[in-house]
């Protein structure tokens, strides 16, 4: 369904709005308050009126998304990676290319000085998604090339080591527009509350009031087969839905994409691999409903009807540590209604202790 100006929440459209103003901006909010889908809307309104754009993307797989999102709107978005970005404008600049480099890894005064010679870039924009996810050498170096840049942003769910809180940010772009917005469009009212519990902010969002179901804590048998013919049995009960399974693993999205199939063959679920050799596991379609197999990696940026977390038994961190905390922040506000949080063995895992059984409800799945 297409999401039009007028369909947005007014806390949005006063974002958009703002964002008309020439210059930097950085825009922040908890989950579920429509960053990306703001980012969507600002790049396509750049877009239709000729601004040289581009919506710079954490993953090729939530670009999938906000190409299908723009094509919603009416418009094909250039969207990039950051790493590709990166590696692209170099060639583009200089004539060489700049040679494998890991995310977060670049030779910043080889490209800072490269930069200062390159003044073809002025009157660009990059929209940025997941902002708080690329090192601030970046912005600092699309400040030295003179472009706009238009960040969206939340410092509570960064999880990569190339990481910048909002202050950063704002430091190397030498300034900028400050926006917040704070309502949480996508979760349920119980679900919200479970991700107070990793929240690892000073200040808690505040609580939407759309009611829903309390996240599951199920054990379930060791063996992918029975666990196999629970997902099966549950995208067939529910057709319409689009249900993600997050696995902390790509070697387990494999497995358990190969049990499914054995158990339910024309189920069709769909699954993806950012380093698979097989292109048919390197696109998924945004719109169509059912099982969708993600590595935990991919998945920010994204929203299901359903999340499902099989694995949550591999967490052994200690369970008071700031990054597991904002895994599981991450993890748990990624659905619009249903949260299975799965695990196998006799204990429970351990950053799970002191949930009471209304906030988080204990089950088991038989073998």
């Amino acid at each position: 369904m297409t999401i039009g100006y007028l369909d947005l929440h007014p806390e949005q459209r006063h974002v958009l709005d703002q964002l008309a103003k020439p210059g930097h901006h950085l825009v922040s909010g908890p989950p579920g308050s429509g960053k990306s889908l703001l980012a969507i809307h600002h790049a396509a309104a750049l877009e239709i009126v000729g601004r040289p754009v581009t919506l710079i993307a954490h993953s090729k797989l939530l670009g999938q998304h906000l190409t299908a999102g723009g094509a919603q709107l009416g418009v094909s978005l250039p969207i990039m990676t950051f790493h590709g970005w990166v590696h692209a404008w170099y060639r583009e600049a200089t004539g060489s290319p700049l040679g494998g480099a890991r995310i977060g890894a670049f030779d910043w005064t080889r490209l800072m000085s490269a930069a200062l010679h390159d003044t073809g870039r002025r009157g660009h924009v990059l929209v940025v998604d997941e902002a708080q996810d690329l090192p601030q050498e970046f912005f600092g170096l699309c400040r030295v090339l003179g472009m706009d840049v238009v960040a969206f942003a939340d410092e509570c769910q960064r999880i990569t080591s190339t990481q910048s809180t909002l202050d950063e940010i704002e430091k190397a772009l030498g300034g900028c527009g400050r926006l917040e917005i704070s309502t949480n469009l996508r979760n349920p009212r119980p679900v919200a509350e479970l991700a107070r519990h990793f929240y690892p902010g000073l200040h808690q969002p505040p609580l939407p009031h759309r009611d829903g179901p309390v996240p599951v804590l199920l054990r379930r048998p060791e063996a992918r087969r029975p666990f196999a013919r629970w997902l099966a049995h549950y995208a067939e009960t529910h057709r319409t839905l689009k249900i993600g399974v997050v696995v902390k693993h790509s070697s387990e999205q494999g497995e358990l994409l190969a049990e499914i199939e054995r158990v339910r063959p024309g189920l069709r679920p769909q699954i993806y691999v950012s380093a698979a050799g097989d292109a048919r596991y390197r696109k998924v379609d945004p719109d169509r409903s059912g099982l969708r197999l993600v590595n935990r990696a991919s998945v920010k940026g994204l929203d299901f009807d359903t999340v499902i977390v099989p694995d949550a038994h591999l967490d052994t961190d200690d369970p008071s540590s700031a990054d597991l905390k904002m895994k599981y922040y991450v993890l748990v506000t990624r659905t619009r209604g249903e949260l299975y949080i799965c695990y196998s063995g006799d204990q429970e895992p351990r950053m799970f202790d002191g949930i009471p059984q209304r906030t988080l409800v204990r089950q088991i799945l038989p073998g």
